[in-house]
């Protein structure tokens, strides 16, 4: 079983390297800003792992001879295909972001509205990571109006619940088959909710760090060369002070002494203070 297990991740990671190398590999050798970099693996990682979960979820809905289900999942594998699509094509990654927000909103509520208005523990894990997803790729009005469409529908199965109103019963769709699914299910919603969110932070991180390295090192760069050219100029200085006091010229030796004293104070506060000069 491990060693199935081992097999299993390791032609995942395979798929999902060649599918990344095939829809954003251009993409990303062309970008250089560390956080649009970040955005286009996010947006990538977010539709392809939710087509990884349309499996289980088809196989649950052939299992209990769900029709609706299988039918909505054939619509969001089309969904979220055209949209890994559009990415490949050099379409923005907000346009890209909501067309994925809505599919992974408005599939769903149809799928929970056609199976008897359930509004389980998957269904509310999925609307809460696409309004997630939405807020990071996109804008806070865009995910504000998102949540007033979950809010919405939420509003709509309590108003039926209330009333007693029945609509569309679907006969694959269980008190029994909810129970052992909604399980199943929710434990694939924490594993996406790690993988993609949890993998776009510690990108983040890694590309700070990265960032921050770098401008220490060129920070570094420039310090030396600073104080490179502070001991060349008090080389110069000793060297002339040492003629101008084997010449007997005190004045001129003194203003080299204090040159040198000047330039030994300017490096000092370089090494202190870790700041570059102005000028």
């Amino acid at each position: 079983m491990p060693h199935l297990f081992n097999r299993m991740t390791s032609l995942t990671v395979k798929v999902h390297t060649a599918a990344e190398n095939a829809v954003i590999g251009n993409a990303l050798q062309s970008i250089t800003d560390n956080r649009a970099h970040c955005n286009y693996k996010l947006i990538f990682d977010y539709m392809f792992f939710h087509i990884l979960l349309l499996i289980p979820e088809s196989l649950i809905s052939l299992y209990n001879q769900n029709t609706t289900d299988l039918l909505l999942s054939s619509v969001f594998m089309i969904c979220l295909l055209s949209g890994l699509l559009l990415l490949k094509k050099g379409v923005s990654t907000k346009t890209v972001s909501i067309v994925a927000t809505l599919t992974t909103l408005l599939l769903p509520m149809a799928s929970s509205f056609f199976n008897n208005q359930e509004t389980s523990a998957p269904y509310i894990m999925i609307w809460l990571l696409s309004i997630m997803f939405c807020f990071i790729t996109t804008n806070l009005v865009t995910t504000l109006f998102m949540g007033v469409l979950v809010c919405g529908y939420l509003y709509l199965t309590t108003w039926l619940s209330i009333h007693q109103i029945t609509l569309f019963p679907s006969a694959g769709h269980t008190s029994n088959m909810i129970a052992y699914s909604a399980p199943l299910m929710s434990g694939l919603y924490i594993l996406f909710l790690i993988r993609v969110l949890g993998a776009h932070y510690r990108n983040i991180f890694i590309f700070e760090e990265k960032l921050s390295l770098q401008k220490q090192k060129q920070h570094s760069s420039l310090l030396n060369q600073h104080l490179t050219k502070q001991f060349i100029i008090l080389k110069g200085l000793s060297r002339s002070g040492k003629s101008k006091y084997l010449d007997g010229n005190k004045e001129l030796l003194e203003a080299c002494l204090g040159e040198i004293e000047k330039q030994c104070e300017s490096a000092i506060d370089y090494l202190d203070a870790g700041r570059l000069p102005e000028n």
